[in-house]
C-alpha cells in the first residue's frame, strides 16, 4: 500500500495530467471523430486509476500517428499529382519539424524533472506531448485540405 505522500503526490499528478489533456482535448473545436473517438480512449484509460498512466500515452500516441498516416493517405489520393508533390514536401519538412521538437521536449521534461529522464513520468509526458504535437498536424491537414 502507498504512503499518504506518495497518494496525493500520484493524485495531483493524475488531476494535472487530466487538466492538461482536457484543455488540449476542448482546444480543436471542428468536428473529427476519429480524434474525438481516440481523445475519449485516452480519458477512459488515464480515469482508471487500475490502468499504467504510461502506458494509455504510449497507446494513445500509436494511435494517433496512425490516425496522421491515414489522414495523409486519404488527403493525398483526392489531389492531382503536383499537389500530391507539394503536400509530400510540406509532410517531409513537417517530420524534420517533428523530430526537432521530440528532442526539444525530452531536453525540457528532463530539466523540469531535475535531471531525471529514466523514470515513468518522464516517458509518460514526452509520450503524450509528442501526441498532442501529431494530432495538430492532423487538424491542420485536415483544415488546410477539407473541402468546403
Amino acid at each position: 500500500m502507498q504512503s499518504i505522500p506518495a497518494m496525493r503526490k500520484y493524485s495531483n499528478k493524475t488531476s494535472l495530467f487530466s487538466i492538461l489533456f482536457l484543455i488540449s482535448f476542448h482546444s480543436y473545436s471542428q468536428e473529427n471523430k476519429a480524434i474525438q473517438k481516440l481523445d475519449t480512449e485516452l480519458q477512459k484509460c488515464l480515469d482508471d486509476t487500475q490502468n499504467n498512466m504510461l502506458n494509455c500515452t504510449q497507446v494513445y500516441y500509436t494511435k494517433i500517428d496512425e490516425q496522421l498516416n491515414i489522414t495523409y493517405k486519404k488527403i493525398r489520393t483526392n489531389l492531382s499529382k503536383p499537389e500530391q508533390e507539394k503536400l509530400k514536401t510540406q509532410q517531409l519538412a513537417w517530420l524534420k519539424k517533428r523530430d526537432q521538437y521530440f528532442k526539444k521536449v525530452k531536453a525540457e521534461t528532463t530539466k523540469e524533472l531535475d535531471g531525471e529522464n529514466e523514470s515513468q513520468d518522464y516517458r509518460m509526458i514526452c509520450s503524450h506531448k509528442n501526441a498532442l504535437f501529431v494530432r495538430d498536424r492532423i487538424i491542420e491537414l485536415e483544415k488546410t485540405y477539407s473541402k468546403n
